[in-house]
């Protein structure tokens, strides 16, 4: 059986090499030994020179704190109102639905909308101006399903929609127009 400073040295010429340390591979082979390993290990990542991140390395944790679609449009320098300005124009809708486009996209981008119930004339269209599949930015990490939230309102507790649209303004609207069906929102799908 290999020793747990054997397999602590081969970290040590991975970390050299700068390869990939492979710590779980390392700590199933250390077997009930794990624990031992797992401390030198630490103890020898603390005490190691600070490297400098490889360019992957910081891409993807930068990926973890904007949404996707928001960083492609950032990428083509497009502020939202210029965004929206040319969804609702390659939507063919009139002027009067920039402000609810608006407010769906930024919902669609900030992740509390769902992705699945928007028509793909809109991801056309956004991919038109992005210059990319704005459908597979927003698939790659699907976000986690918001719970209701609730507010007082005259006395009265109304369930909130994930669009911030309390369920009676839904109701009160009547039936969805072509803006709510295009992004999938009010009970349209």
């Amino acid at each position: 059986m290999i020793s747990t400073e054997q397999l602590l040295d081969e970290l040590v010429d991975r970390w050299t090499r700068g390869e990939p340390l492979e710590v779980d591979e390392l700590l199933r082979r250390a077997g009930p030994h794990a624990d031992e390993l797992a401390r030198l290990i630490d103890t020898f990542l603390e005490r190691a020179p600070r490297r400098e991140p490889t360019a992957e390395s910081v891409a993807f944790v930068r990926s973890l704190d904007e949404p996707s679609l928001l960083r492609a449009r950032q990428e083509q320098r497009l502020k939202l109102d210029d965004l929206t300005e040319a969804l609702v124009e390659r939507l063919g809708l009139k002027e009067s639905a920039r402000t609810k486009v608006r407010r769906y996209y930024q919902d669609l981008e900030l992740g509390r909308l769902e992705p699945k119930r928007v028509a793909q004339r809109v991801w056309d269209a956004l991919g038109d101006v992005l210059g990319r599949d704005a459908r597979e930015l927003v698939m790659v990490r699907a976000p986690a399903p918001a719970a209701p939230a609730m507010y007082r309102a005259s006395n009265h507790l109304l369930s909130m929609t994930a669009t911030g649209l309390p369920d009676a303004d839904l109701a009160d609207r009547g039936e969805p127009d072509e803006v709510d069906r295009l992004f999938g929102v009010g009970g349209v799908g």
